[in-house]
């Protein structure tokens, strides 16, 4: 299927599930689960998996649908579970991005690391009063998360700006999940607002980087 056709059905998708998440009923059931497929399906009608960042990419998004699964139903099984399907993608992205890191300007200039080592640190001192138990996997899942999001800085601006939306989803869930004293109008929508969005620009990102299908003319603006 064209790449174009099911990054617009994506895009329509991820809208609908947004929309859902306001109105509420059985259009979340629906879409949610389309979402990461989707994604998926552009990526392969983009570029055949001839490297690892494509490769770890492609894993990733398999994954991210795991946890979008098993984040649906309530209760703390389920939570544990999607938490460990999304830890699963974000080190699958780890292993994708560390090959363009060369790129990246974290790796000439260290001091930019210290906005993703501040945040992490951040979200643990201001939840772990609150973490009881769940602090461990939440710090570790915390500190892959903001790695991630280092390490999208070598492969492409879009990829950077995905990874930074990942980390705010991701963020926004666990603080209106473990803190009462935080609450966010829409927080729902707003969190998959984020992650749909930061999703697809990640994607588009590493198909840019990598001359591939839909965004393959971004590589020469972002090398020149």
């Amino acid at each position: 299927m064209n790449a174009r056709l099911l990054l617009a059905a994506y895009a329509v998708v991820a809208v609908l599930d947004v929309l859902g998440q306001v109105v509420g009923g059985a259009l979340e059931i629906v879409t949610k689960p389309l979402l990461m497929p989707l994604l998926l399906g552009m990526l392969l009608a983009s570029a055949t998996l001839a490297t690892r960042l494509l490769r770890a990419t492609a894993l990733a998004l398999v994954f991210a649908w795991l946890g979008d699964l098993f984040l649906m139903p309530e209760g703390d099984t389920w939570f544990l579970l999607g938490l460990v399907a999304f830890l699963g993608a974000q080190a699958c992205y780890c292993v994708g991005f560390a090959t363009r890191f060369g790129d990246s300007p974290l790796r000439r200039r260290r001091t930019l690391w210290l906005p993703y080592a501040g945040w992490w640190l951040l979200l643990l001192a201001v939840l772990g009063p609150n973490l009881g138990p769940m602090v461990v996997p939440v710090a570790v899942y915390g500190a892959v998360l903001c790695t991630m999001a280092a390490l999208a800085t070598g492969v492409h601006p879009w990829t950077t700006v995905g990874a930074v939306l990942f980390v705010a989803s991701d963020s926004l869930i666990a603080a209106t999940a473990f803190s009462d004293r935080i609450t966010v109008p829409a927080a729902d929508a707003v969190v998959m607002a984020t992650y749909t969005l930061g999703q697809a620009l990640i994607v588009l990102g590493v198909l840019a980087a990598s001359g591939a299908g839909v965004a393959g003319r971004a590589q020469l603006t972002w090398r020149s």
